[in-house]
């Protein structure tokens, strides 16, 4: 289980996409569905410093790298208390990124880690070595794991696409912090077969956002297809954000993105964001 006031914990590694983390930790701290009070959730920085195994970790505190770390953290920080968003940031130094990045969860607690991926089509050794790190921290951490990448400057709207029986809770925290940081109302998506009745789907899956989404009438789309992967990508290209939520952890031999997942985010035009709950229930 998750520890109920645990960090949200955001993976700081580039410069280019720190700010846009950050803001959606913002919103994602103040639409927490595990702590009593909105906007109580720490949010914690964290840049993992990578020393190779013949160096002590002691010393490779003190590397140039670290002193980069810091400087990334800290311009990073300032902008966050600018906009009045309380953080906090450490470098956190380890043989790997994904140690570097489960140690910190662990020790403070994360009940959700966000990080930004690139989202490039083509698949280069960087992208194989994000694959890898975020493989092992999706089947490690005993917390929420969000993965977004942002293509568009401005998200006016959201696409959810949500199959009949996927479970909800992250689902439904991650749908009200993009509307909280984006003002955009989320469309969500439903594929059924081709085969399949679209009204009796439509109604069952309705009551089902009706039961989480409280408040008002979520927007649903109920579209049919033999082939769900090129329907939400059709669908797609009338919004700024794709929210793609799998229904399970990957496995030992699994990658991190499932096939359909992978072909869906790299695919489209729009920003994704791709979110893995700890334990799944509605």
């Amino acid at each position: 289980m998750m520890n109920p006031e645990g960090a949200l914990l955001v993976g700081i590694s580039n410069p280019d996409t720190a700010a846009r983390l950050v803001g959606l930790s913002a919103s994602l701290s103040r639409t927490s569905i595990q702590l009593p009070a909105p906007g109580a959730q720490p949010v914690l920085l964290v840049h993992a410093v990578t020393v190779a195994n013949q160096i002590n970790l002691g010393i490779g505190s003190s590397s140039p790298e670290v002193i980069r770390a810091r400087d990334l953290l800290q311009a990073a920080g300032e902008a966050a208390r600018n906009r009045g968003q309380r953080v906090r940031a450490i470098v956190e130094v380890a043989r790997s990124v994904e140690a570097g990045l489960l140690s910190a969860a662990e020790s403070h607690n994360a009940s959700l880690i966000l990080v930004g991926y690139s989202g490039d089509p083509v698949r280069s050794e960087a992208e194989e070595r994000f694959d890898r790190t975020m493989h092992r921290v999706a089947r490690k951490a005993r917390a929420d794991v969000v993965i977004a990448t942002f293509r568009r400057r401005e998200h006016h709207s959201i696409l959810v696409p949500v199959p009949e029986d996927a479970p909800l809770r992250l689902t439904s925290r991650l749908c009200r912090a993009l509307e909280a940081d984006t003002g955009a109302i989320p469309t969500f998506l439903h594929v059924a077969p081709r085969d399949a009745s679209a009204g009796e789907a439509r109604e069952r899956v309705q009551a089902r956002l009706a039961s989480v989404f409280r408040g008002g009438e979520p927007q649903l789309r109920v579209v049919t297809s033999d082939d769900p992967q090129v329907a939400i990508m059709e669908e797609s290209e009338g919004h700024d954000l794709v929210l793609l939520g799998p229904s399970r952890r990957p496995g030992l031999l699994d990658a991190v993105f499932s096939n359909r997942t992978r072909r869906i985010a790299e695919s489209v035009s729009s920003s994704v964001v791709i979110g893995w709950g700890l334990a799944e229930e509605d």
